[in-house]
């Protein structure tokens, strides 16, 4: 029997390293041995040797002839070691150094549920002015409305608001949300003239019995289906005798015009689904890998400015940038504390590299590694001991800077004033506005008077009632909201005391009217003594027409620190578990990233075609990470034009099979070979023909086989 060809040891053909280890390792992880088949001689080479140092021989046992003139000849084997685990110990500067930046930024850990943390900062500013806000003091009506004794100079939060903090766009979100039937004045709105009526010192507020406090806190909150009940409990001259009745003023006057839970959900689907980089209703803030390694910081920046004013996604940003001024310093930092210093992340994965030997028929033999599955390795998130998340804080916190912006101009209500008569104004919801960008339904959802229509939509979209609150001929003073053939929310205050009432409209539209007024111009002399201390010059708490913050200035930028985010340890790490399962595939291939740099350009291979199955040749398929011959970097693009193992130089009958009993691969030309000599026919990708003519032992199960290649 000729000399066979010993193997010579592997220097080239392992895949690129793995976290900067040798190709050696990576050669581990595939379970393959670190010899390549060996090419022997060829066309009048007799001595039968090849390089390198290994003596291992070929187990054939079959007589494999002398090459024919021109003829090549080699060996391929199978090796079924068991295939090692991965396992990684990565700290926070390691997890960057493997996946690197732009990986980190596509791995999503969560979808922070956006609930908890608005409620604690919408709460926060809320009292960030003091809390006596909704103090209820027992007083006659014509002391009202109450000082809400704002003073933000004694929290944190409102001393970032500055000394000058009364003309502050911060305090005026804070007037906003403390705003109550009971301390708000409404004069210079659409409900001024009516106010200024009750507040006349001649009239006392007092309009048998019933205050403006209590016509507007009944209109806001009093039950449709016990409207006398509750309205009689806000009478002055009914609550004289019965004590008892001032805990219903005492609810009703002290609440808020919108409460913090429906302004909560409305920011999620205005200011927060807006955003390109969130664009979700549920208001889910989506937290990646690169965010939290980076304690947080870059959410300034994802969830700031998006854009320029005019593009069709512009957005001005919830967060403020940690330099917003551009000019070099951070004026805030945006950080969390969710990743300690002792943070790790310790992973075994099941490797599904396998290390093939075959043939390039034009250049010889060679190996490459295929993966078994999608991905290279096979992760198990779910499983903890197989994944591990140290080093996260129990119940992580987070600064940042939120912000609102409004619109440069003031939004007009839909109420017949403005091109548009009441029929086409009660068609003007939500779903169908009206007039294009002239009402608030065609405002941005990021803009406060957006946010502020929407939450007072969300509020009042179902009031219906009608109440006679001043008696007359037949009434001197009827609300209605929603009441007979007019649309859930649709107002109408019927006024016969000679005073203007506003315009018959939407609640939310006049809602959102007050608002404007009250951000913009808040200040102004008693020149009606309103507060009945014959003091006309002092300053009050209302509109006078000369607004402290310009139309487009009422921007406030709130900077918040040590906000919950909202989730324990636990939960974060039962949030992130399945969301990188979901990305598993992903992982894995940054992890290795092109295994296949150094692979062979083989024609074919020999491996099983299952485990434990029978050794198959399959030839190359376009899912083959075979490297191109000009650029290693890239993928060759697959070129054959006759895939498959022939029977004839004419490549007219194909032997081999896309599919086989047994197994599962349905992609690959397959051949099982008969022991013995056997000879089949091949195209490369070059177009070039080769006579194959294998040897193959005999036994139930032959991993090594040899076989001459020639040119035809």
């Amino acid at each position: 029997m000729p000399s066979t060809p010993r193997r010579k040891s592997v220097t080239s053909s392992p895949a690129a390293s793995l976290f900067g280890l040798t190709a050696p390792l990576l050669a581990l992880l595939a379970g393959a041995c670190l010899e390549a088949p060996a090419t022997s001689d060829s066309d009048g080479t007799t001595d039968g040797s090849s390089s390198g140092t290994s003596t291992a021989m070929p187990t054939t046992g079959d007589d494999t002839g002398t090459p024919a003139l021109a003829e090549a000849r080699y060996f391929v084997r199978i090796d079924d070691e068991p295939v090692p685990p991965v396992r990684l110990e990565m700290d926070r500067a390691k997890v960057l150094e493997v996946f690197g930046e732009a990986a980190t930024k596509q791995i999503k850990l969560l979808d922070v549920d956006s609930a908890p943390l608005l409620t604690e900062v919408l709460a926060r500013i809320q009292s960030s002015c003091g809390t006596a806000w909704d103090d209820f003091t027992d007083v006659v009506d014509e002391k009202l409305p109450e000082d809400p004794k704002h003073n933000c100079a004694t929290t944190e939060l409102g001393m970032t608001y500055g000394p000058a903090w009364k003309t502050s766009p911060q305090y005026a979100m804070v007037r906003l949300l403390t705003m109550t039937p009971r301390n708000g004045n409404v004069a210079g709105t659409a409900l001024g003239p009516l106010w200024t009526y009750f507040h006349d010192p001649k009239k006392h507020n007092n309009a048998f019995g019933l205050s403006f406090e209590d016509l507007l806190a009944a209109s806001l909150f009093c039950d449709a289906d016990d409207l006398d009940n509750c309205v009689t409990q806000l009478n002055s001259f009914d609550q004289a005798n019965n004590p008892a009745f001032k805990a219903k003023e005492k609810q009703l006057h002290t609440t808020p015009f919108i409460p913090l839970a429906v302004l909560a959900d409305t920011l999620k689907v205005t200011l927060m689904q807006s955003h390109p980089n969130i664009n979700n209703p549920d208001g889910t803030l989506p937290v990646t890998l690169y965010d939290a390694l980076y304690d947080m910081k870059p959410l300034a920046d994802k969830f700031g400015p998006f854009g320029v004013p005019g593009d069709p996604d512009y957005h001005p940003g919830l967060l403020m940038h940690d330099d917003a001024d551009d000019d070099g310093t951070d004026e805030f930092t945006t950080r969390s504390d969710a990743l300690t210093a002792d943070f790790k992340m310790a992973a075994i994965a099941d490797s599904n590299l396998r290390l093939v030997e075959g043939i390039d028929a034009s250049a010889g033999a060679g190996s490459m590694f295929i993966s078994t599955a999608p991905a290279p390795l096979s992760f198990d998130f779910l499983d903890e001991t197989k994944v591990q998340l140290l080093g996260i804080a129990p119940a992580p916190i987070v600064d940042m800077r939120m912000r609102i912006t409004e619109l440069p101009t003031t939004v007009p209500a839909c109420d017949g004033t403005h091109g548009d008569g009441a029929t086409a104004c009660k068609t003007n919801l939500p779903d169908a506005p009206l007039g294009g960008e002239k009402y608030v339904w065609g405002q941005p959802l990021w803009s406060l008077e957006r946010i502020v229509a929407q939450a007072a939509y969300t509020a009042y979209k179902d009031r219906s009632f009608s109440y006679c609150f001043i008696e007359g001929l037949p009434c001197d003073a009827l609300v209605s909201i929603g009441a007979a053939s007019d649309p859930a929310g649709w107002s109408v205050f019927d006024v016969k005391v000679g005073v203007l009432p506003p315009k018959p409209q939407f609640f939310w539209e006049l809602l959102l009217g007050v608002a404007q007024v009250a951000v913009h111009d808040f200040t102004g002399p008693d020149v009606n003594d309103v507060d009945k201390d014959l003091n006309k010059t002092e300053i009050l708490n209302a509109a006078n027409g000369t607004p402290e913050i310009a139309e487009g200035d009422a921007n406030p930028i709130f900077a918040l620190k040590n906000l919950s985010i909202g989730l324990t340890a636990e939960q974060m790490i039962a949030q992130i578990r399945p969301n990188l399962q979901a990305q598993a595939e992903f992982i894995a291939k940054v992890i290795l990233g092109k295994f296949w740099k150094h692979n062979d350009h083989l024609d074919f291979y020999y491996r099983r075609g299952s485990d434990g199955g029978a050794p198959l040749l399959f030839f190359v398929a376009p899912s083959d990470p075979r490297p191109d011959p000009n650029d290693p970097e890239a993928l060759a693009t697959y070129g054959y034009a006759k895939p498959g193992f022939f029977a004839d130089p004419e490549l007219a009958t194909r032997l081999s099979k896309t599919t086989l009993d047994g197994v599962t691969d349905t992609e690959h030309e397959k051949l099982q070979l008969p022991a013995g000599e056997t000879t089949v026919y091949m195209q490369d990708d070059a177009g070039k023909k080769y006579s194959l003519r294998f040897f193959v032992p005999t036994g139930a199960d032959p991993t090594e086989i040899v076989v001459h290649v020639r040119p035809v």
